[in-house]
């Protein structure tokens, strides 16, 4: 701005008076000319004056008047404008705000933010905003308009919300964006000396354990991982083996929910053994309430829920030491479970899910499949009404579980995979599915299920998937455990 030479159109001669309403009048000329011909340069006290030729006391921010309040703040005398009950004539000088746009518009602005900033923070700045987003109507149309290849109309009965789905499908495609250059790989090997059959991941992605044909539970520290390139990493995130099961191969795991360090882990000795991760005395109980293989486990607030070889299911209060119930509602072994506070559902050899009233203690439904149930996988908390069932030959079947139903959403899906779906998670907002051939697929939440990404980092057959918080942990044949993590994880390294 050429201050020397500058006039700004200003219509008075610096010789007006304060006071009247040829006062009001001489400033916002003056302001609105300075403001038309240099909006680049901030507004300070200094360029006030410098609109007038310097000689107006009138455009001096701490004489104007109460039309146009103007806020000298302390740092800089840089000011701020508002315009307050103007008068007809003034009405140019109003701003637009933000709220006195037609709702639509808004909502097309707020559809370039993030959703979980507009459900966290947009909708407590006013009721406006609050009423706008409330509406899963406002979500639903987001959705169609931001990711139109995925607005499914065969998923509209399924939603729970669409306000999650937004929220879910956002953090989805985030960190799905370039996972080979994202994520950190590890392998955890060198530990057992048979095939590992299955992995979980605890206390929120610090602990990793795994359970082998080697009879012994694997306790691996995650956060001794830095970087890939470094050598023997594995053996220093090695923390300790737990051998109990003496004659027995170790194939199921669960933890403690609240966090608490303690695992439980179940064997072909047909025994369910407790571990204190943290106490001297590590092995803390064993549970004989089987008469053959423990396959599958959930644990529940302080309640243990297994499956056996022997084709029962039971529950074992963890407090008191003793067995609750014992059901028996399958034909053939128990291959897997997924538990919440309502239902115990079961999958079995026999083909047929069973789905159990803990309220009721009875069998709610059984639904009959044409293969047998080797994993689950509840996708409430995504934002859809849907129960993933995995089955031989890549076969995914899919249950509407609305105002709990539990029918099959026919026809299943056929994945691209020759072996049986083992195990499937949720990691990254999406869902993980693994396979006997070797394979392991990142998959879409919805109905219509698409593979987002392939892991392909194994040559032995996947048995088993595990995710908490940040990790996904994977186990196959080779002896080993896979480990992936966001690379901005890693540990600062050491000075």
């Amino acid at each position: 701005m050429d201050v020397e030479g500058y006039n700004g159109g200003c219509h008075c001669d610096g010789t007006v008076q304060s006071g009247g309403e040829m006062d009001k009048e001489h400033q916002l000329n003056c302001f609105q000319d300075y403001s038309l011909e240099d909006s680049k340069n901030s507004i300070t006290r200094e360029n006030m004056k410098l609109s007038c030729g310097g000689n107006c006391t009138n455009c001096d921010p701490a004489f104007c008047s109460p039309d146009v309040m103007v806020k000298v703040t302390d740092e800089g005398d840089s000011v701020e404008t508002s315009v307050d009950t103007c008068t007809t004539d003034n009405r140019q000088w109003n701003s637009l705000s933000l709220a006195g746009l037609p709702p639509e518009l808004i909502l097309v602005i707020f559809s370039y933010l993030d959703a979980r900033f507009a459900l966290s923070v947009l909708t407590g700045v006013c009721k406006l905003f609050h009423h706008l987003l409330s509406p899963e109507s406002s979500w639903k149309t987001r959705f169609g308009k931001r990711w139109p290849q995925r607005d499914k109309r065969e998923d509209y009965d399924y939603v729970t919300s669409w306000k999650r789905i937004c929220v879910q499908h956002e953090d989805m495609d985030a960190f799905w964006q370039d996972p080979v250059a994202s994520l950190d790989f590890y392998e955890l090997k060198d530990q057992h000396f048979a095939t590992v059959d299955t992995v979980h991941v605890m206390r929120g992605g610090e602990l990793c354990i795994s359970g082998s044909r080697d009879r012994s539970v694997g306790v691996w520290n995650l956060n001794a991982l830095s970087v890939p390139d470094e050598a023997g990493y594995g053996k220093k995130s090695f923390k300790q083996a737990l051998d109990g099961h003496k004659v027995g191969w170790v194939w199921c795991l669960s933890s403690d929910p609240t966090g608490a360090p303690r695992v439980c882990s179940g064997s072909w000795d047909s025994k369910i053994k407790l571990w204190d991760l943290q106490g001297r005395n590590v092995e803390m109980t064993t549970i004989s309430t089987h008469k053959a293989a423990v396959l599958c486990m959930s644990w529940e607030q302080e309640m243990l829920i297994s499956g056996s070889y022997d084709k029962s299911i039971s529950l074992w209060d963890l407090r008191a030491g003793n067995i609750i119930s014992r059901v028996k509602n399958h034909s053939r072994p128990v291959l897997c479970l997924s538990v919440d506070d309502k239902f115990i559902i079961s999958g079995s050899e026999d083909k047929t899910l069973c789905v159990y009233d803990r309220r009721a203690a009875q069998v709610y439904k059984t639904v009959k499949l044409e293969s047998p149930v080797f994993s689950l996988c509840h996708s409430s908390s995504c934002g859809y009404n849907y129960l993933r069932v995995g089955g031989r030959e890549g076969r995914l079947h899919l249950l509407d579980t609305t105002a709990d139903r539990f029918e099959e959403i026919t026809p299943s899906i056929e994945l691209d995979s020759k072996g049986k779906i083992s195990a499937m998670c949720h990691y990254g907002g999406a869902v993980v599915a693994c396979s006997t051939d070797k394979s392991i697929k990142v998959l879409e939440p919805s109905r219509v299920l698409s593979v987002i990404h392939s892991f392909d980092c194994h040559s032995g057959q996947v048995a088993s998937v595990s995710s908490r918080g940040p990790v996904l942990a994977s186990c196959f044949s080779e002896l080993s455990i896979g480990i992936w993590r966001p690379k901005n994880l890693r540990p600062a390294p050491r000075i």
